[in-house]
């Protein structure tokens, strides 16, 4: 690429500068996935852009090159994009509970925002709140599948610019992955990662999952946003992030699990009361059948869905299967 060694030489500045104790070549060519050879070359360019860059012998007698952080004023500015992901992992840590860290995030962002120069943090600002907006939190939890090497990065440029990308999908029901031009409008994050976007020129919203996008390449031209999408709203719709149409769910909790169920935050929407025997009663409106079946299982018989009949009869129609296949499991292994 045109700017590859450009921006290994900025990267390479930033992390020099951010290590107290200064890092060896071989650490350099490893951070940088690079050569001995590339890392020398690159040491040596930035030692003849900075002569303040200096270097320090270990306890090993490793020469340890570090970067001052000060010839860096002016030099480099934070991305918006830094800042953008460190607010985003603060509202999800509020999103889990996790007010402490939800805190310490933000006051690295704000920090961040300090000390960026005044016209850079002017020109940013607007790429951070729409980011922000861009990048929303769905609510069912769990580990997240790996995402291959630059898809993020892509993809925000796109929602940023109002660009389509290409990208080349994985489809688990077909032999080759199928390629798509997508108009991005946002990401969604909890279990799997979600792109939120249209096919060009059909306006219907889709899912895409993160883990199954292979590659994401910008298209040089724009494309026309619809104006009244909001993506908040779009993900308040369903429980998790299947887009159904909403039902109006009630579920009672007993009286041990009662103090748990009232600390959660099932949906935006919901109402929770506390009944006289103890137990809780949780309402709330949304989408999503399945992913609500997949957490309820996790609270055992500790719940009891009230309503919709829909919702009570795919619950016990899950835990049947499951049943049977674990029964025809034990079956096998005992013949």
């Amino acid at each position: 690429m045109r700017y590859e060694s450009s921006e290994r030489l900025l990267r390479l500045a930033r992390t020099l500068a951010g290590t107290r104790t200064g890092l060896t070549l071989d650490e350099m060519a490893e951070n940088l996935g690079v050569g001995r050879r590339t890392a020398e070359r690159l040491r040596d360019t930035l030692a003849s852009m900075f002569p303040q860059m200096e270097f320090k012998e270990d306890d090993q007698r490793m020469r340890r090159w570090h970067l001052p952080g000060s010839a860096l004023v002016g030099v480099i500015d934070v991305r918006a994009e830094a800042v953008a992901a460190i607010e985003t992992s603060a509202r999800e840590c509020e999103t889990r509970g996790e007010d402490d860290r939800a805190a310490l995030l933000r006051e690295a962002s704000t920090t961040l925002r300090a000390v960026m120069r005044p016209d850079a943090l002017r020109r940013s600002e607007p790429d951070i709140a729409a980011l922000m907006e861009a990048e929303g939190v769905a609510m069912r939890p769990g580990p997240r599948p790996t995402i291959a090497k630059g898809v993020l990065h892509t993809l925000r440029r796109a929602i940023l610019g109002m660009q389509p990308v290409v990208v080349r999908y994985d489809r688990r029901d077909a032999e080759e992955p199928a390629t798509r031009v997508l108009c991005p409008y946002g990401i969604l994050y909890g279990g799997s990662g979600w792109l939120v976007a249209h096919v060009d020129d059909l306006p219907e919203m889709r899912l895409w999952r993160l883990d199954r996008i292979l590659s994401a390449d910008l298209i040089d031209r724009g494309f026309q946003r619809q104006e009244d999408f909001s993506l908040e709203a779009y993900a308040a719709q369903s429980f998790g992030v299947f887009q159904e149409d909403p039902i109006d769910v009630v579920l009672r909790f007993c009286p041990d699990a009662a103090d748990d169920a009232a600390g959660w935050l099932f949906h935006p929407s919901q109402v929770i009361i506390r009944e006289t025997d103890g137990a809780v009663t949780v309402r709330f409106r949304a989408g999503g059948v399945l992913e609500m079946c997949w957490h309820l299982f996790t609270w055992g018989t500790a719940v009891k869905v009230m309503e919709p009949e829909e919702l009570r009869d795919q619950l016990g129609a899950l835990a049947a299967e499951v049943t049977a296949h674990h029964g025809r499991l034990e079956t096998r292994r005992g013949g």
